[in-house]
C-alpha cells in the first residue's frame, strides 16, 4: 500500500489492470461449492500474465478437476517484490518464492496445488458472519417507515390516474390541452410510420419504451391505444426439423465439453426411471380400457347381449370383444349385467 498525501492508493488494484509481458505469481482465494450446498475455502498460486487471465486459469482448471464444482468469491492478489503477508507482515523469503514457484499452476504435472482454509466458526462466507439481529434492523421497510415514503416530493399518483396531467416537479397539474394533443399526434405520427410497435416508437422518439407508455396513459386510455394502435408481435419463421435438430445436437455437444451432467446413470436413478415409466404406460392402459366400457355396454344394449352382434356393431371381431371385456371386468361384472341367452347367469334387477 503506497500513500500520496493523505489518500492512499492500492497496488494490487493497479496490478489487476495491467496485463505484464511476462507471467506473474498470483495468490488466489477462492471457494468452492458443492452439489450438497457446502463450502469449503482455499488457497492457490496460479502463473498468468494478467488477474482476468490468472482467474479464468483457476476457474477452468477446477471445472476440469470436478465439473460439479461451483468455484466462487475469486480475490487474487500478484506477489512483488515489496508484498508481504497480512497475518505475519513479512515480506517473501528466498524459500517462498521458491515454493511458490514449484507449486503455482500451470505446471508440468498440471496439478493444481490447493490448501484449505479454515472458515471461522459462526461465518457464513470467508468475509463475515451473518447476525440475525442486525439483519432484520437494515434493508428496506415497509409501510410507513419506508425512507421512500417519507422523503416523497409531492403527491405520487397511479399510472392510470395521471390522464391528463402533467408533473410540474413537486405536484401533479392540468396539462395543457393544445400541448397534450400535440404530444398525442406526435406518438401517433411515429406508432404509423413503425408499424405501431412501441419498442422502434420510441427508438424513433429519442425515449425510453417506458417513458413512452407513461406519456401514452397521460394522453389516453391504454385500450385507447390498443383498440386504434394494435401492435401485433410477428410470427417468428418457421425452422425445418433437420436444422432445429442440428442445433440442438450442436448445443449439447458444447455443454457436454464444459463438463455438464444431464443425465444421471446410476443403478438407482435407473431403476426409478424404468419404475416411472411403467407407472405411466400402466395408468394410460387403465384410462384406454375404463374408456371401453360405455362402447361395449351401448353395443350390448343394442343387440339384446348377444356379443357377436355387438361386435359386428362396433366394426370388430369377436375375439377382440372378448379380450376387451376380460381386460375390463374387475369394474364390470359382464355375466351378470349383461347376460346372455347362452349364459346360466341372469341379471339381478
Amino acid at each position: 500500500m503506497k500513500k500520496r498525501g493523505r489518500k492512499p492508493i492500492n497496488s494490487q488494484k493497479s496490478f489487476r489492470k495491467k496485463t505484464f509481458s511476462f507471467s506473474q505469481y498470483w495468490i488466489m482465494y477462492y471457494t468452492e461449492m458443492y452439489s450438497d450446498n457446502s463450502e469449503k475455502d482455499y488457497v492457490s498460486f496460479i502463473k498468468a500474465k494478467s488477474y482476468p487471465l490468472a482467474r479464468s486459469i483457476l476457474i477452468d482448471k477446477s471445472a476440469e478437476d470436478n465439473p460439479n464444482v461451483k468455484v466462487k468469491a475469486v480475490l487474487g492478489y500478484m506477489l512483488h517484490a515489496g508484498y508481504k503477508f497480512t497475518k505475519t507482515n513479512k515480506h517473501l523469503s528466498i524459500s517462498d518464492w521458491e515454493n511458490v514457484r514449484n507449486s503455482s499452476f500451470p505446471n508440468i504435472n498440471n496439478f493444481l496445488f490447493k490448501k484449505e482454509m479454515s472458515r471461522p466458526e459462526g461465518y457464513t462466507n470467508r468475509f463475515n458472519k451473518a447476525d440475525a439481529e442486525n439483519c432484520k434492523k437494515i434493508g428496506f421497510k415497509k409501510g410507513d417507515e419506508n425512507w421512500s415514503r417519507q422523503n416523497r416530493k409531492g403527491i405520487y399518483k397511479k399510472l392510470r390516474e395521471r390522464k391528463g396531467l402533467k408533473w410540474s416537479g413537486c405536484e401533479w397539474t392540468k396539462w395543457n390541452k393544445e400541448e397534450m394533443r400535440q404530444t398525442k399526434n406526435r406518438i401517433i405520427n411515429a406508432l404509423v410510420l413503425c408499424g405501431n410497435s412501441r419498442k422502434k416508437t420510441a427508438e424513433y422518439l429519442s425515449i425510453a419504451r417506458g417513458t413512452l407508455h407513461k406519456l401514452m396513459l397521460r394522453c389516453d386510455d391504454l385500450d385507447w391505444w390498443n383498440k386504434y394502435y394494435p401492435y401485433e408481435k410477428p410470427t417468428p419463421p418457421r425452422v425445418s426439423k433437420e436444422q432445429r435438430s442440428q442445433t440442438q445436437k450442436l448445443v449439447m455437444k458444447r455443454r457436454l465439453e464444459k463438463g455438464e451432467a444431464f443425465f444421471d446413470k446410476s443403478a438407482i436413478a435407473e431403476a426409478k426411471r424404468i419404475k416411472n415409466l411403467r407407472q405411466a404406460k400402466s395408468q394410460e392402459s387403465e384410462k384406454y380400457r375404463k374408456s371401453l366400457i360405455p362402447k361395449i355396454k351401448k353395443a350390448l344394449s343394442e343387440n339384446q347381449n348377444i356379443r357377436a352382434a355387438a361386435a359386428r356393431t362396433l366394426g370388430i371381431k369377436y375375439g377382440t370383444l372378448k379380450a376387451w371385456m376380460d381386460r375390463t371386468k374387475k369394474w364390470v361384472n359382464w355375466t351378470i349385467e349383461h347376460p346372455s341367452n347362452y349364459n346360466k347367469h341372469k341379471k339381478v334387477i
